[in-house]
């Protein structure tokens, strides 16, 4: 029997080794996917009105945003803009034509989780944060790892509310009145910007039928009289 020949063995081992990258390469893609779908699964879950509005417990509704958070960053690093992560998780579907874009103004609760999560996304990377193996895995467990830099490196941020409990029981409950900021900002007196989004805040959650009128009005009347609490 006559021996390969050397151009047939290299033309073998180069069909194989072509065949070995298509197939890796098409593992990651699968994977990429597969993890795209979870982090949208998880996205949807949070974002349900049971879970964004009306948490059992205070710690509950701090974790599930800090999670939320990391799933959009971790969206990001796999090339899904925040925007599409936020909007798919709220189980809003792409528009590829021109014609499919509609001015209708979106519903109140979907407005108002998709500002409270693209704030605190931001607020996410002002701080200085990425999307690293560090970062992601201990915001999966819902909580938020130290500043990696900038004056304020090696510090935890911190969770405020933006409406206080001590003015309307049961807002440390709501993730949409949750929102990340650096340290030491819960000391802060609010300034004018951080009362008018109460107030708004307040307004919305109205509209959307979370909490009633006299409770709104209640919340407008403690932010007019007095900084709001901490």
């Amino acid at each position: 029997m006559e021996a390969p020949s050397p151009q047939y063995i290299l033309t073998r081992a180069a069909y194989l080794l072509v065949t070995l990258v298509v197939g890796l390469i098409g593992y990651k893609i699968v994977r990429k996917h597969q993890r795209e779908a979870a982090i949208i699964a998880e996205l949807q879950t949070i974002t349900s009105d049971s879970a964004f509005f009306q948490q059992f417990y205070a710690e509950d509704a701090r974790k599930s945003l800090v999670r939320a958070i990391g799933l959009i960053a971790e969206a990001a690093s796999l090339d899904v803009a925040p925007a599409d992560a936020i909007n798919r998780g709220l189980g809003i579907k792409p528009r590829f034509f021109a014609d499919e874009t509609r001015h209708e103004e979106p519903p109140v609760r979907e407005r108002i989780i998709r500002s409270c999560l693209r704030d605190n996304y931001v607020n996410f990377t002002k701080l200085g944060f990425k999307p690293d193996f560090y970062t992601l895995d201990a915001m999966r467990k819902g909580q938020l790892p130290p500043i990696p830099s900038g004056p304020q490196s090696g510090r935890t941020p911190v969770i405020c509310y933006i409406i206080s409990p001590a003015i309307s029981p049961g807002m440390d409950k709501v993730i949409a009145n949750l929102e990340i900021r650096p340290p030491a900002a819960d000391e802060e007196v609010a300034g004018d910007i951080q009362i008018a989004n109460a107030k708004q805040l307040a307004r919305d959650l109205t509209e959307a039928r979370i909490i009633e009128d006299h409770a709104c009005e209640k919340i407008l009347e403690a932010l007019s009289q007095k900084p709001a609490a901490k």
